[in-house]
């Protein structure tokens, strides 16, 4: 057993690393801050002056609750732009020097001591100030000087897997877009395989409590007001395995038997490619997009999948060419989210993985737009982007979150994967957050990593705070930090793993095929852990603080089975009830059996 005071140290340590001051003065950095010296000091009773071409009551409730209190709060029409002045006396119109960049999103701030003045060119860009001036109000040390600022990602997204297993309410997913909004986040999309109640087609999503067309509306609507894009997502080609499950649709598998050969060397048991050769199996997938896009009338684009397309061309279309094949098939695909005024988006892989398509892509589907994910700080995320963009081609970054195949995250693969992205020459940063392997990890788990995609997707170049993003958008002081160190304990356990954490594996797996960790590093996780749960920060009953003991607990199970701990039942049993719970929370039953079932199958130790 190691010594307590080297455990206590590593500890400490960890933690310093995870409580890092950025040296920037604004929560998440504003692209360009002459500072003047002095800090904005706001009375009691001050004025709120918003001069504006249309109504913005929706951007200033980002800064409502900031605002000093007994504000009086004036509107009057301009003609052009937004302009807005906050102080205890009136104020001059922010000066030429300092208007904004000619950008949809871009505004500018005077801030003096005795009050703002601030402006925009447009309703998009007087959101995003007032999302800035929320964030630095809530502050309570705003630095005076001039701010000019827009962001450099023009697409800053997060993607939410809701086919595997577990599906979000909407009430849960208005609440994320609250959030995005508040750190300029403007994209989301759901990922969609069966989930989507496609009116042929009710035995693909009878157990799934589907979204509906008025869910989409509903979602749509709520997102347009607070500028987040709601982009439509159906996998179009591969991952259908829960389709190709059922007899009646295993006609338009490319291997309705299974086997197919991944690049890994391993086999996929069941069908989960299309038979993309085949005209029943196109018109099939044309008829769910033409029923899904129109759900989606203010979307530009739509993410059509296409990845991980391993059997394409293994099986019924064998032995035909595999460019051939994809390039046919998804030419088709695009064409149908064209003609719904929609731009066509890929995953990148297939490109990556067979470059010698590379100098097609241009030529076969020139309005697409490729989606470059690589989700390990190891992947050459950097070097892919830049290698489709010497083709010509228009790029999104796509990192992950590092919460899937995990129970409470993996933080310092994660901040490196989204830093690479951000860094990226790409036009955008798409942050994915799948749910493999039964979905356990709580929706908490994922936050930093929305904090750090949101600041960075803005300002690649800046050092934000993470933690305290973090604590924002979660609205609880000091659970930043912790869910920071909880997410690296997995180093701490030298449990590295692609795609997942020796710990996950350590669970998920049989007991005979569990990796084998060092006893001390197993010990050292255990005490650090121990003292995670200690802390006051997650003492409360808010959701967020339940499920970030809820991550701990779980990883604090895959420990003690790594160490082949007897008499686990009674934990784990209070785990699947707390699981149930939180998952209710959080939206539908829909698919919690299958996860709760996966998760109490696992073989205990003796």
């Amino acid at each position: 057993m190691p010594n307590a005071m080297h455990v206590l140290q590593k500890a400490k340590h960890v933690r310093r690393c995870f409580e890092m001051t950025s040296p920037q003065p604004f929560l998440i950095p504003p692209r360009r801050f002459e500072a003047h010296g002095g800090f904005l000091s706001l009375p009691e009773g001050a004025v709120l002056e918003l001069r504006a071409s249309s109504p913005q009551v929706m951007a200033v409730r980002l800064m409502e609750a900031a605002l000093p209190k007994g504000t009086v709060r004036r509107y009057a029409y301009q003609e052009r732009g937004f302009s807005l002045t906050l102080s205890a006396a009136g104020m001059q119109r922010v000066a030429p020097e300092v208007m904004p960049e000619a950008r949809a999103e871009g505004y500018a701030l005077a801030i003096q001591p005795e009050g703002i003045a601030a402006r925009a060119e447009t309703e998009e860009g007087f959101f995003r100030l007032c999302a800035f001036l929320g964030r630095a109000l809530q502050s309570g040390a705003v630095p005076c000087g001039i701010v000019s600022d827009a962001p450099v990602k023009k697409v800053r997204g997060l993607m939410l897997d809701v086919s595997r297993n577990r599906i979000y309410s909407v009430k849960t997913l208005l609440e994320v877009i609250d959030k995005m909004a508040q750190v300029g986040l403007n994209r989301l999309e759901l990922y969609f395989e069966n989930v989507f109640a496609y009116r042929r087609h009710p035995l693909a999503w009878a157990q799934t409590s589907p979204y509906t067309a008025a869910d989409i509306a509903t979602i749509e609507a709520y997102a347009r007001a607070r500028f987040v894009r709601f982009i439509p997502n159906q996998n179009t080609l591969g991952h259908f395995e829960r389709w190709l499950k059922l007899p009646e649709y295993r006609c338009y598998a490319e291997l309705p038997q299974g086997g197919a050969r991944t690049p890994w060397g391993s086999i996929q048991q069941h069908p989960t490619g299309l038979f993309s050769a085949d005209r029943a199996t196109r018109d099939f997938v044309r008829g769910l997009l033409e029923e899904l896009l129109p759900c989606f009338p203010h979307a530009s684009s739509v993410n059509l999948g296409g990845d991980e397309v391993f059997d394409l061309g293994q099986g019924r279309s064998n032995p035909a060419d595999k460019a051939t094949l994809y390039f046919d098939y998804m030419r088709e695909m695009a064409d149908v989210a064209l003609r719904h005024g929609k731009r066509p988006e890929l995953w990148a892989d297939m490109l990556i993985r067979h470059p010698e398509l590379l100098s097609e892509a241009k030529r076969h589907l020139p309005e697409a737009r490729w989606l470059v994910w690589a989700y390990e700080a190891s992947d050459p995320l950097e070097a892919n982007v830049a290698r489709l963009q010497r083709e010509g081609l228009e790029t999104i970054a796509c990192p992950g979150s590092s919460s899937w195949r995990s129970f409470c995250g993996r933080t310092h693969n994660m901040l490196a994967n989204v830093h690479a992205a951000a860094r990226s020459q790409s036009d955008g940063m798409l942050l994915t957050d799948w749910g493999d392997a039964g979905h356990w990890q709580p929706l908490t788990v994922s936050f930093p990593a929305i904090a750090a995609a949101a600041a960075l997707g803005w300002s690649p170049e800046s050092n934000p705070d993470v933690a305290a993003i973090t604590d924002f958008l979660l609205g609880e002081r000091g659970l930043g930090a912790w869910l920071l160190r909880l997410g690296d304990t997995y180093r701490t356990a030298k449990a590295e793993a692609g795609n997942a954490t020796k710990l996950f594996q350590a669970y998920n797996l049989p007991l005979a095929a569990s990796p084998v960790f060092e006893t001390e590093a197993l010990q050292e996780t255990l005490q650090l852990l121990d003292d995670l749960a200690a802390e006051p920060v997650i003492s409360g009953s808010r959701l967020a603080l339940r499920e970030a003991r809820f991550a701990l607990e779980m990883q604090r199970l895959a420990v003690l089975r790594a160490q082949r701990t007897p008499h686990l039942r009674r934990i784990r049993a209070r785990l699947a009830a707390q699981l149930e719970q939180l998952w209710l929370e959080r939206g539908p039953r829909a698919q919690l059996d299958d996860s709760l079932s996966a998760f109490l199958s696992q073989e205990l130790p003796e």
